[in-house]
């Protein structure tokens, strides 16, 4: 199973959130390059950022970071923000090796098989859920589709890896739902799951149900779990 330690930027620092709530910000004292060379001198080889205040203001904030991160050699997941063709683009250019993609799927009927051809296997569909709904947008903004729907359809494009975030868990060191996610599992396609993960249980559950690879966040800033554990359970279980 591939292990993604997440970095969540806001004004050039690092910050987690809860349910993605803007009021409910933690700050950390680490710089973010210092954090991924931890991640990396753990035996992590990839890395998951979110640009938070990218998501918020609608395009993406942190590029100078991504950058520097980026030449670490580590495999660089980026999202926050990327609302257009260009930004897409913008991110890439600046290292990411795949970027998450949510709003600009959703609110045109005609860009997903766009964004399928010019981007392949570099774009991956940001499925977050709230209410059982797929929302976007920093989780504002609801589709009225069904998860199963949402990966059906994208799948359909051409698409074959998803981020799938319960963001009711998100930031809440509260463990995963595992039956969100058994739905969702098909041969056609990849799903890293985020949201809750806090445990060597949770990785361990996750891949026996064929979870791909799952970001973890705030449970490595706060002791939930270090990433030498994750790892080695994650390794344990590829």
């Amino acid at each position: 199973m591939i292990l993604l330690p997440a970095i969540d930027l806001y004004g050039g620092k690092v910050v987690r959130l809860t349910e993605g709530d803007f009021g409910r910000k933690a700050n950390y004292e680490i710089n973010a390059l210092d954090a991924a060379k931890n991640f990396l001198n753990a035996g992590c080889k990839y890395i998951h950022i979110v640009d938070l205040e990218g998501a918020k203001v609608g395009k993406p904030c942190h590029l100078p970071i991504l950058e520097e991160i980026s030449k670490l050699g580590m495999f660089v997941q980026y999202g926050g923000g990327l609302r257009t063709q260009q930004a897409v683009k913008d991110a890439i250019t600046a290292g990411a090796n795949r970027v998450m993609i949510g709003s600009l799927l959703f609110k045109n009927p005609e860009m997903p098989k766009l964004l399928s051809e010019e981007f392949k296997e570099m774009a991956m569909p940001a499925i977050d859920i709230k209410s059982g709904k797929v929302v976007h947008s920093g989780w504002l903004e609801a589709t009225g589709k069904s998860p199963l729907q949402a990966l059906t359809e994208l799948n359909e494009v051409g698409f074959t890896c998803f981020l799938v975030t319960d963001t009711e868990r998100d930031g809440k060191m509260s463990g995963i739902r595992s039956e969100l996610y058994k739905p969702l599992i098909n041969d056609k396609y990849e799903i890293i799951a985020a949201g809750g993960i806090t445990t060597t249980d949770d990785i361990k559950t996750l891949s026996q149900i064929g979870i791909k690879g799952t970001v973890i966040g705030k449970s490595l800033y706060e002791g939930g779990i270090t990433l030498e554990q994750a790892l080695k359970v994650a390794y344990s279980e590829a």
